[in-house]
This record gives structure tokens, C-alpha cells and sequence, in this order.
């Protein structure tokens, strides 16, 4: 039973005599240029090599199974010759190249020591290079060149023309089988580099049975597909050929270190120390390079570029006078069609190619889809985006002075999931009074929105426990967080700022405003609340309706200097849709500040934001916030 915690050990125990011969043979050819050298030994006239050790392996693959690896080797030389006394020996430390060749096929066969040379770093080609783990390196650059080459293996005709991959063809260009089986509700599908005895059953997950399966087998889950909320079932099988075409010598490695076990399973992984062996990060490594490089393979750099291109051109002549964001929306979706893929998938691929007007496009936030927008070319830095959730919204704008004071005062208003510059040309309101964004706006949001900074979070639900399962799998349960963060010196965010305070500035409702807080700005909470009411020609009994507050409480609460709880003045200013600078005065003579807590973060977002619509739509926003205080409704006690 052999185990061996690293191929330098391996490499070392199976084949020290071969490596001790060869280095010998060169030490003898090579005596006069070695450069040894002692203090002990004057005159040098004869040498021996003593011992050797493996120190670094690095690999190199030629072609399929064949690697070709230079093993640095440390060679312990004993020096013998005439001293200043007597006959003298001293030991000196040489460092070696030896490379070999083999085949990584159910074990290490037909090894060969190709040369053996003195140790330099540039004696290694970089080109093709693996890892320590024999996984082939991958950059971001890199992968639609990685892509074409996989193409040219398995599926040429898709880097010709514009077409799906059909998934039954390419397994079989790959000499892959796949099944359906009923595997975890995690994963997505395994790929088996061993023969095994596996359950599988139909697409419907009925007649599950027990069967013998080859190496080169894919399980796939009929219930659920790779990435839910990004690909498909086409991800899931994509992504396992890659597995199976760059990430086979990483498990024929494992079998060679570890010959106790007949097949890959979970077990071997998870004997490994992460912190010393590095296997944990071996395994994201290749479940990276699966995920990046799936997309590119099913939508191949040039054909995608021409495809969109041209449903574009059908789209535009097909809806004339139609929205240039609508008009992206529908090409995405329409090329998501086309290949197979998800409509997010699609939309992400098109972001990479260089296509920014696919950026606003099946925009999805807090539960709901926008309406597409679109914004000129080069407004965004990269993870930027103009879309902030309500959740972010209400942190930035608590804690983020710039932000809050332009919220505050109106300058700025939240819709469609953006701040807007607020103003009728950029801003209109719904049938139940939310702010939605104009068509001129969809199609102008560098113009009058602000952009973020954004920055995702992963938080896997399962602690990272499927990259410890040697089949690769991927974990549907992840919770996914965006953070948005305003940056005031984004010179766009600057202009837009600047912008939409001046047109708050220039409004005649500004003018209005100073004169109704000069004219309440001494006057007691009842007082101020009686001059709103006629101001607004409200009477107690409209107010009562409005603010769900009792008749006898409006009334009382108008007419004399009462104790009132904050959530009672808050319905108040939904009942008079009193502005935000009304609110926070006539919450101030109550007698209370809104402080950095969730409960008031979410009162200030909904005064900021909300003002013009009702109780009932505060009391959802509320409760879909978490937040379990609702505002009064007393009317029931008021007999």
C-alpha cells in the first residue's frame, strides 16, 4: 500500500535510483564545469555522488496522457583530494534539472529521464505549463482563446457559423456517456473518471435502478440544472466536459499518491490538510475554470458578436419606434433563444463581448423587473452599475452624509431602483403614487441617475462543503449580496449632483418651503400640525381616514399640546402627504430624532421616498423590511 502526500515523494521513493545514475553519469562527463569548490580540499581529485532528494516538481503536458516534468533535484557531493594537512574529504551541495517524460494513465507508465542538466529557472518552457496539482493555469484574458481551442477538439462547425451546441453531439465527440440520476438537491451533476456502481433513473426521476458505469460517465439532475439563476442543463453538461477534457490528470494524480483506493470518491479529498496540501484550493481552482469558461463555450466569442448583430438589425425593423432599451431586451432574450442559455447568461456574455446597452436589460431588483434602460457608453467603470437595492438604498443614504442630504432634500428620488434627478422630465409617479422613471429617462439614466460602486458578497449556505466532493459539484443554495456604495467623487455622480440640486434650487416650491418653515419655525407640534391641516384644507374627520388615527385623537392631537408616539406623527405626515423637510420638522416638535437604527433607517427611506402614498403601502414596506411595528390604525376605537 503506497501513500504519498506529494509527487516529489512519490517521485523520490519509486525512482531514486534511475535519478541517482543519471545525475552520476553527468556529475562524471560534467566534473571540470560543475563549479564545485571547497576549503578543506585543495586539490580536488576525485568526486562522489552521495545522495540525492526531490525537492520541486514542475509539469508540463505534451500531449493527452503524456506530461513532461523537470524535477529540481539537490544532490549531496562528496569532495576528496589533498588538504593542507593530509588526504581531506568535504560534502557541497549541487542543485539539478532532470526531466522526464511518461504516461499519466491508471498510474505513471513508460518513464523516461530525458537529460539531466545544472539547475536554472529558465530551463522549463512556461508554455503549457500545469500546477503542482496537474491543473492547466487559466486567466481571465485567456478564456476565449481557451474556449476556441476546446471548439476545435470537440465541436468546430460552432466557431463557422452561429448555432447551438447540440449536447447529445459534443458528449459523443468526447467519447462522453451521460445519465440522469437522482443525485443531492445541491448538486447539479458529477462527472466519474472511475467505473462505479451508481443509482440512476429517467428525466422525470422515476425508475431509479442500479447500474455499473464506465470512467467518462456524466450524472446530471433532472430536477435541477448548474447555476440556477445564470445557465441551464446545457451549463451543467458543458461545464462537466470541461471537467472531464482539462481536470483528469488532477485525479489520476490522486490514484497514483493514494493506490489503496480503486476509485475517486469523497473520502480522498477530505483526508487532505487544506492548510498543507493545498487540495481546497485546487478544487475551486478547477470548479473556476469550469464556471468561466461553460458561457464562452456555448456562446463562442466572433459567432455571438454576429448573431447579436443581426437579431438586433430584425429586431430594430420589426418594432420601429420602439425604445433602444426595449429593443436590447428583446435581442438578449432572443439570443438566449437561439443558444440555448439563460436570458442572464446571455446578457452577461454580451457584457463581456463589449456590448453596453445589454446593462440595463431584464433588470431585476427586490423582487421585481424594471423596465430596461440605457445609458451612453463608457458612464460606467467597471463594477459599477446604477441599480441599488432598497435594502442598500436605506444604508447609503443613513450613513453616507452626500447621498442623505441630496435624498433629504428632495434633490434626488429612488426609482426603478435607481436615484433619479427629481424632476418631471426624469420623474413621474404610478397609479398608486410610486416614482417610476420616464421613457426619456430609461433612455437617458447617465444623464439623471447616480452610480454605484458594487461589490458581491457569497455566502454558501453549505460552508464550501461541495468543494470537498471529489465529483465537483456546484451549490444551487448560495445567497449572493451586492453591496452599492456611492462614491461623491465619481466626476458622473459630481455632474448629476450638481445637476439635480440646481434644479431643486431653481423650483418655486423651494421658495414655498422657506415660507411655510419661517411660518411654522416657532410653533409647537399641535400648532404646527392645525396650520398643515389648513394649509391643505384637510379636515379632522379627512385626516382621520387618511392617517388611520381616530377622529377624537386628530382632533385632540390638533388642539392642544399632547404626548403623541412617533409612529402617530408618522402617520400624520402620510395623511396630510406632507414633503420630507415638513416631516422631519413635525417629527422634530414632537419631540423625537430619527437615529441610526433599522426601524428609523427605514422610517427616513420611506419620508425620503414614500410621501404620497398611503398607510397600507407603508405598513408592506414596513413588513418586507422586517420590521414589526406597523403604524396605528385606532379608527375601531373611536365610539
Amino acid at each position: 500500500m503506497r501513500k504519498f502526500n506529494s509527487f516529489e515523494k512519490y517521485l523520490e521513493s519509486t525512482y531514486y535510483n534511475e535519478i541517482f545514475q543519471a545525475i552520476k553519469n553527468y556529475m562524471w562527463s560534467h566534473k571540470n564545469s560543475l563549479g564545485l569548490y571547497s576549503y578543506v580540499v585543495l586539490d580536488m581529485s576525485y568526486i562522489e555522488l552521495d545522495d540525492i532528494h526531490v525537492k520541486s516538481v514542475s509539469f508540463h503536458q505534451s500531449d493527452g496522457n503524456l506530461l513532461e516534468f523537470n524535477a529540481s533535484v539537490q544532490a549531496d557531493i562528496i569532495l576528496k583530494g589533498l588538504g593542507t594537512r593530509d588526504y581531506e574529504a568535504d560534502t557541497q551541495e549541487v542543485w539539478f534539472s532532470v526531466i522526464f517524460t511518461g504516461y499519466l494513465l491508471n498510474g505513471l507508465n513508460m518513464v523516461t529521464i530525458k537529460s539531466v542538466d545544472q539547475y536554472s529557472r529558465d530551463k522549463f518552457n512556461a508554455e503549457d505549463s500545469l500546477s503542482k496539482f496537474l491543473i492547466p493555469y487559466l486567466y481571465s484574458k485567456d478564456l476565449d482563446s481557451e474556449a476556441t481551442k476546446f471548439l476545435e477538439k470537440y465541436y468546430r462547425k460552432a466557431l463557422k457559423t452561429p448555432m447551438p451546441i447540440n449536447m447529445e453531439e459534443l458528449l459523443e465527440n468526447m467519447c462522453l456517456e451521460m445519465r440522469y440520476a437522482p443525485l443531492p438537491e445541491n448538486i447539479f451533476g458529477m462527472t466519474y473518471f472511475n467505473e462505479a456502481d451508481v443509482e440512476v433513473c429517467d428525466a422525470l426521476k422515476k425508475n431509479i435502478h442500479q447500474e455499473h458505469i464506465e470512467a467518462g460517465t456524466i450524472l446530471i439532475n433532472p430536477m435541477i440544472f448548474f447555476m440556477r439563476n445564470v445557465g441551464s442543463r446545457n451549463n451543467t453538461i458543458v461545464h462537466e466536459c470541461v471537467h472531464w477534457d482539462r481536470h483528469s490528470n488532477f485525479f489520476e494524480l490522486q490514484k497514483l499518491l493514494n493506490d489503496d483506493f480503486s476509485h475517486i470518491s469523497c473520502e480522498i479529498v477530505e483526508k487532505y490538510d487544506s492548510k498543507t496540501s493545498g487540495i481546497d484550493d485546487a478544487l475551486k481552482w478547477m470548479e473556476w475554470q469550469a464556471n468561466a469558461l461553460t458561457p464562452h463555450i456555448l456562446m463562442p466569442s466572433e459567432t455571438t458578436k454576429i448573431k447579436f448583430k443581426e437579431i438586433l438589425s430584425d429586431v430594430r425593423r420589426a418594432y420601429p419606434g420602439t425604445r433602444t432599451a426595449v429593443i436590447a431586451e428583446f435581442a438578449v432574450q432572443s439570443l438566449a433563444d437561439f443558444f440555448n442559455v439563460s436570458v442572464v447568461s446571455a446578457k452577461i456574455r454580451l457584457a463581456e463581448l463589449g456590448f453596453d446597452l445589454v446593462e440595463g436589460t431584464s433588470v431585476y431588483v427586490d423582487g421585481k423587473y424594471y423596465p430596461p434602460y440605457l445609458f451612453k457608453m463608457g458612464s460606467l467603470k467597471k463594477d459599477q452599475t446604477y441599480i441599488i437595492d432598497a435594502k442598500n438604498a436605506v444604508i447609503e443614504t443613513t450613513f453616507n452624509r452626500e447621498l442623505g442630504e441630496l435624498a433629504h432634500s428632495g434633490a434626488i428620488i429612488y426609482a426603478n431602483g435607481m436615484y433619479c434627478i427629481n424632476d418631471e422630465k426624469y420623474v413621474t409617479r404610478s397609479d398608486v403614487g410610486t416614482p417610476i422613471l420616464t421613457d426619456y429617462a430609461l433612455e437617458h439614466v447617465d444623464e439623471c441617475c447616480l452610480a454605484f460602486d458594487r461589490q458581491m458578497r457569497v455566502s454558501n449556505k453549505y460552508d464550501d462543503s461541495y468543494y470537498r466532493v471529489c465529483f465537483l459539484c456546484r451549490d444551487i443554495k448560495s445567497d449572493n449580496i451586492v453591496e452599492a456604495t456611492y462614491d461623491k467623487n465619481y466626476k458622473n455622480n459630481q455632474d448629476v449632483a450638481e445637476r439635480a440640486e440646481e434644479i431643486r434650487k431653481s423650483k418655486a416650491l423651494l421658495q414655498e418651503s422657506i415660507k411655510i418653515q419661517k411660518e411654522t419655525a416657532g410653533l409647537e407640534f399641535y400648532e404646527c400640525l392645525a396650520y398643515h391641516m389648513t394649509r391643505k384644507g384637510i379636515t379632522v374627520e379627512q385626516l382621520s381616514e387618511r392617517s388611520g388615527l381616530s377622529t377624537r385623537a386628530v382632533g385632540d392631537y390638533h388642539r392642544m399640546d399632547k404626548n403623541i408616539q412617533l409612529p402617530a406623527v408618522l402617520a400624520l405626515c402620510i395623511g396630510l402627504n406632507l414633503k420630507p423637510e415638513y416631516c422631519y420638522s413635525l417629527i422634530e416638535k414632537a419631540g423625537y430624532s430619527l437615529k441610526a437604527t433599522e426601524e428609523h433607517m427605514v422610517y427616513r427611506f420611506l419620508i425620503d421616498n414614500h410621501t404620497d402614498e398611503n398607510l397600507e403601502s407603508w405598513n408592506k414596506t414596513l413588513a418586507d423590511f422586517g420590521i414589526e411595528q406597523k403604524l396605528p390604525d385606532n379608527r375601531k376605537r373611536d365610539n
